[in-house]
Parts: structure tokens; C-alpha cells; sequence
């Protein structure tokens, strides 16, 4: 008979098991004493494959799978139970971790009183680092403390996971159980009923366990999303708890209410970003109202007290408000973050620090929407990023989004790269150079794509001569290379007069920094010497000046990227606008271009885009590959997509701080 019967729920955990297992593999109890349950919640990815190859070669090991997914580990562990042979049963998640010795001192302190319950305490550890902490009891609260006095001590200090051994017989004769419908709360439910039931509890001050805090974005925990389902699971957990603990003469609310109602504040702070509906507010309003008294025990901070007086108040505008995350976007030359930010506020707060240069701003003004801020969003890694990533607060997000430009300033020396929780790149080559240049650890890097606003750009075109018309969207500085568009121009005329190219965007001489260099100047007066030099040029090259892109693209067949290969692209956000408005982006290859548009739309030299625009003017052809290229800038670069990205960083983020 095995002494020990460790069940572990499984789901979707391919990426963590192993370390579990390996847990139990170095037990110091004898490994032929343990009985291991495996129960797979109907997993979707190779955990089932994984713990099979276990079981094939330890004949203790044991797979088991449910019928249908549950949804919590209630029902996985409540089939273990039914399943273990032990005398004792330990639970442990699939993704954390028993100390080495802990079935050993557990089993030995069990059969030495004949206990039925025996907690230990455990390590909390969060994703991401090495920071943890322990929830063991003060010497004084367990030495020569037994029955409902120790009970009482474990409420009060002790996590109400289910951290423990438990005597399989105890468990089955009082049909105690999991609470199955209950998917945030159900350890609490469960330890009150063993708790009511006997005294025969015994503590050790041995760690036990190790909690691993979960910061996967696809496998989303209760924990990940609060709403009205948590909410009332939360109130039931509660009510519960007081009416099972009452038979043994404890008020759970006296002892743990203050405890439980914080995190709870602290989990629709964090988790529900202002989606409590307002009949479950009004639920939690009459229960907070019934138990005042646990306010002033809460010792809230002031964003949770805002929130605890709106709901004492009944006022659940400010409610909605408080519990949204405040996002504050900051930086110098906001155009490239602006277009997303009416998408943002449509489910966050937001407010913009915008700067007047590279390291100039309202420091008054900055410090004031620090304080009220609780997701910093850095455009530019410039210092903006310097100056809040050395005064972000401790309980605030930071993210930091890189363009090609900054890899050659100062300023990525300068932050406070520990402060920073995420760097984002727009591109994969200079995802690789920003983290090399200024040793940027790779698991705080994120790639996020720049986004376009597809619904803007999608208009008719003006006329049947549109795919005569090229477009080039911004051609300063010298190495975005008008001089290879206007080659490309002068070959097509030779096939025909009416090929026109369109320069958007500002004319060097308009740019006062520019135009002092003489490097830049000397390019752009042989350019313009080209043009002048030449009849089929002079009256085919058109200076448009800025326009509303989104319109002036009705008449544009196709938007060409030439920039300089020895100085490439971040991004380059033209093609993807021009393929936005049906007309097709070409892109001569530059480093890291495969990885941001299909190969179709790539050339390698002048010869190849002069060749790919004449193929296209073919009607079918062109109209197959305008629908490709929209449908890819849609799927990839939709402006919604792209913020719902920027949204599961901010999640992945909180759950990694909490």
C-alpha cells in the first residue's frame, strides 16, 4: 500500500509538468511509497503525451482524463480523491513544485498522532524572477497550539490554498469534497470543511511547496479575468465559509473577511479593468455595507480606498472608472501612437504626457500624471524612457516602444533598464539590435508590429489610370532613397508617358536641420538636378506636400518602399497604408523585411520593381495581388489587433506583478 497519493490536475500544462514531476522524482521518501494521479482536464497541447511516457517507465504513475473540460481543478482533484489508494493525499498543481523532503515530513508527522490534517508552509514565487515569500506561522502561534486555537492561527496568517496532507479515509467518510461549481475560492471551501471536522490538525514549520505565479497568456486563469462569475464565487466562498466554520465555533468574517475582501478589491483592480456589472456591484455594495467594520482592518492604499468609497457610496460610474486600468502614453512626436489611442480609451483610461524634444518636458506636469498613472507607455526610447523609468513607482507597469532611430542616440544607456517592464520593437532585425546594443535581457523584449487603420484607407479610387500613379510617403532623410524611385519612374516612361510619382510628405529645404547638413543637401540638389535635366522627369515628379493620406491614395496605384539597405527600415508603414487602400505595396529588400511582408511584394534591385509594376498592369494580375495584400495588412496589422496585443502585455504584466 503507498503511503502517499500526490494528485496533480492537469491543463494545458506541456510547458511546466515536467518540473512537477521532477519534484517528486527527488523526494527523499522512498518513491515506490508514492502514488502519483495525474487528471488531465481535457488538455490541449502534448501534456497527455508527456505524462504518458512517465507512466510508461514509473508503474505509480497514473492518467487519468475526464470526459468533458471542467474548467477548474475542482473535479480533477475530487476524481483523484476517488482514486487514490494511500493513506494520505497531497495535492499539488502542475505547474508548481513540493520541496524536496515534504512528503517525508508530512507522513511522518501524520502517522505519529494519527492526524488527519497536516499543513506545512509554503514559497511563493513570481513568474519572471527570483523574488518570493513564505506565509509560516510565528513560533508562539503553533508550539504547544492544537485543535480549534491552532485552526484559528492557520486562518488568520496562512494561505487558504490547500497546501497540506490529508488522511484519504478523514476526507471519504466525511464527504468532503471540492466545490465544483465554484472556480475561484473552492481551496477556501474546501480547508473550512476539513476544518469543521476535526481537530486533529498539525502544523510543521517546514516549507513544503512551491507556488510558481502563473503569467501565461494562453492558458487564462480565473485569476487573468475577474467579472461577475469571480465576483460571485468570491460571495459565496465567503458566506460559505462563515456558515461551515460556525458548527466549530470560528467567524471566518472576524478572522479573514479584511484578508479576502482586499484581494478581491485588488483582483478587480487589477484583472477586471471596469467590467463588473452594475447588479454584481450592487451585490458587493450590500455585502460591504453588512460588514463595514472590516475597512479600517483592510488598510487599503488610496487607489483601492477610491474604489472602496465608490462602493460604499453606491456610485458605480466612479466604480467603472476607478477599476479601469490608467494608461499614460508619453513622448516626443506622438503621430505614430495617437491613431490607437481612441481604441485604447475605449476600454482604459488614458492620458498623454507629450513632450517638446527629445529629453524636454513639463516636469510638473509629468510628475502629477505619474501619480495617477498605473500603465506607463514610453513612445520612444528617448528621454522620456530615462526620466520614467527612474521615477515609475513600485506598483506601475512600464513599457518602452522602440523605433529604428534610437539605436543610434544616447538615451538606451541611459534608462533604468530593472524599472522597465517591457520593451517593445516593431521589427524582429532591430528587435535583435536593440537588445545587443544596450543589453536588454531577452525575456523583456516584446515584438508588436506598427498597426494600420484599415477602415480609413479602404476608399474607391479616383479613376481607371490609377496604377500609373506611384507613391512614395515620406522620402527624408537621404536614406529612404528618392534617387532609386526616380530611376524606377525614368524605366517606366520609356513604356509610357503616363507614369507619374508622387512625393509625399515634406521637401528637404522645409526642414531646417536637414538642409544645414551638407551631406543631405548636396543629395537632394543632385536629385533635384535629375529631375530638372530631364523633360520626361520634370513634369512626372510630383512634390505633393503633406496630404490626408487616406484620401490622396485613391489615385495611387502602387507605394514603393527603396529605402537604403545599409541603413534598413524598422517597419516601413507606407506599403502596408498603400496596400490599406487597394493599391499594391513593392519593397526593395532590406534586412528584416521578410519578417514584416510576404515575399511576393519584395524585389532585390531597380531591374526586378521596374519588371513586377509593367507585370502588373495586367488587370487580373494586379487585382490579385491588391486582394492579397489588403487581406495580409487586415489579418497582421489591423489597428484593432495590434491593441489587443498592447492589452495582453498590460494583462501578462499584472499578472506577473501579482
Amino acid at each position: 500500500m503507498y503511503k502517499v497519493s500526490i494528485v496533480i490536475p492537469v491543463y494545458n500544462s506541456e510547458k511546466k509538468i515536467e518540473r512537477s514531476i521532477l519534484s517528486i522524482l527527488n523526494q527523499t521518501m522512498t518513491l515506490k511509497d508514492i502514488e502519483v494521479i495525474f487528471v488531465d482536464d481535457c488538455s490541449k497541447d502534448r501534456s497527455a503525451s508527456i505524462i504518458k511516457e512517465y507512466c510508461k517507465i514509473y508503474k505509480n504513475f497514473k492518467y487519468i482524463k475526464l470526459e468533458s473540460n471542467s474548467g477548474s481543478p475542482s473535479r480533477p482533484r475530487n476524481r483523484g480523491i476517488q482514486a487514490a489508494s494511500a493513506e494520505y493525499i497531497l495535492f499539488l498543481d502542475s505547474d508548481d513544485m513540493l520541496c524536496e523532503g515534504a512528503c517525508h515530513l508530512l507522513y511522518s508527522e501524520a502517522i505519529k498522532n494519527d492526524y488527519d490534517i497536516v499543513r506545512g508552509y509554503l514559497k511563493v514565487f513570481k513568474a519572471g524572477n527570483q523574488s518570493f515569500y513564505m506565509n509560516r506561522l510565528p513560533r508562539e502561534e503553533y508550539e504547544n497550539v492544537a485543535g480549534i486555537e491552532l485552526i484559528k492561527n492557520l486562518i488568520v496568517r496562512q494561505s487558504t490554498t490547500v497546501v497540506g496532507l490529508y488522511k484519504r479515509d478523514f476526507l471519504i467518510s466525511h464527504n468532503i469534497t471540492f466545490d465544483e461549481q465554484i472556480r475561484m475560492g473552492e481551496d477556501t471551501l474546501f480547508l473550512s470543511k476539513c476544518y469543521s471536522e476535526t481537530k486533529k490538525v498539525h502544523y510543521i514549520n517546514e516549507c513544503i511547496y512551491y507556488y510558481v505565479k502563473r503569467d501565461e497568456l494562453h492558458n487564462v486563469s480565473s485569476t487573468q479575468n475577474y467579472g461577475s462569475r469571480e465576483l460571485n464565487d468570491h460571495l459565496a466562498v465567503w458566506i460559505g465559509a462563515r456558515n461551515i466554520l460556525k458548527k466549530i465555533g470560528l467567524d471566518y468574517y472576524k478572522l479573514r473577511l479584511h484578508t479576502g475582501f482586499r484581494a478581491a478589491l485588488e483582483y478587480i483592480l487589477n484583472f477586471s479593468n471596469g467590467k463588473i456589472p452594475e447588479e454584481d456591484f450592487k451585490k458587493l455594495r450590500a455585502f460591504l455595507l453588512e460588514n463595514k467594520y472590516i475597512i479600517p482592518k483592510m488598510k487599503l492604499n488610496q487607489r483601492l480606498q477610491e474604489i472602496t468609497n465608490a462602493i460604499v457610496d453606491g456610485d458605480y460610474h466612479s466604480f467603472v472608472i476607478n477599476t479601469r486600468k490608467r494608461i499614460l502614453i508619453n513622448g516626443y512626436d506622438l503621430k505614430f501612437i495617437k491613431p490607437l489611442v481612441p481604441i485604447l480609451k475605449e476600454k482604459f483610461e488614458v492620458e498623454i504626457d507629450e513632450w517638446q524634444g527629445h529629453d524636454k518636458h513639463d516636469e510638473e506636469k509629468s510628475k502629477k500624471l505619474l501619480q495617477w498613472a498605473d500603465v506607463i507607455f514610453c513612445e520612444w526610447l528617448l528621454g522620456n524612457a530615462v526620466w520614467y523609468s527612474h521615477n515609475k513607482l513600485k506598483h506601475q507597469l512600464l513599457f518602452v516602444r522602440m523605433h529604428r532611430f534610437e539605436l543610434f542616440e544616447k538615451y538606451g544607456e541611459l534608462v533604468n533598464v530593472t524599472n522597465v517592464d517591457g520593451f517593445i520593437a516593431v521589427g524582429l532585425y532591430y528587435y535583435e539590435m536593440f537588445m545587443e546594443k544596450f543589453q536588454i535581457p531577452r525575456e523583456k523584449m516584446n515584438l508588436i508590429p506598427n498597426y494600420v487603420d484599415i477602415d480609413r484607407f479602404r476608399r474607391n479610387k479616383e479613376s481607371t489610370d490609377f496604377k500609373y500613379n506611384l507613391a512614395l510617403i515620406g522620402a527624408l532623410p537621404s536614406r529612404k532613397r528618392i534617387d532609386l524611385a526616380v530611376k524606377v519612374l525614368d524605366r517606366l516612361l520609356e513604356y509610357d508617358p503616363k507614369y507619374k510619382l508622387h512625393i509625399i510628405g515634406s521637401r528637404p529645404e522645409e526642414i531646417q536641420w536637414l538642409w544645414k547638413k551638407d551631406e543631405e543637401r548636396n543629395y537632394y540638389e543632385q536629385v533635384y538636378k535629375k529631375i530638372s535635366d530631364s523633360p520626361k522627369l520634370k513634369d512626372a515628379v510630383i512634390f505633393t506636400g503633406w496630404q490626408d493620406t487616406s484620401e490622396y491614395l485613391r489615385k495611387i496605384g502602387f507605394v514603393l518602399s527603396v529605402s537604403d539597405d545599409e541603413k534598413p527600415e524598422s517597419f516601413h508603414l507606407a506599403p502596408a497604408e498603400g496596400m490599406a487602400s487597394g493599391a499594391v505595396g513593392l519593397l526593395l529588400k532590406w534586412p528584416g523585411v521578410e519578417y514584416i511582408y510576404p515575399s511576393e511584394f519584395t524585389v532585390e534591385n531597380i531591374e526586378e520593381l521596374v519588371a513586377k509594376i509593367l507585370d502588373l498592369m495586367d488587370e487580373s494580375k494586379y487585382e490579385e495581388y491588391r486582394v492579397k495584400g489588403e487581406r495580409f495588412i487586415r489579418k497582421y496589422y489591423h489597428i484593432s489587433e495590434v491593441a489587443n496585443k498592447f492589452e495582453l502585455l498590460i494583462q501578462r504584466g499584472f499578472l506577473r506583478r501579482n
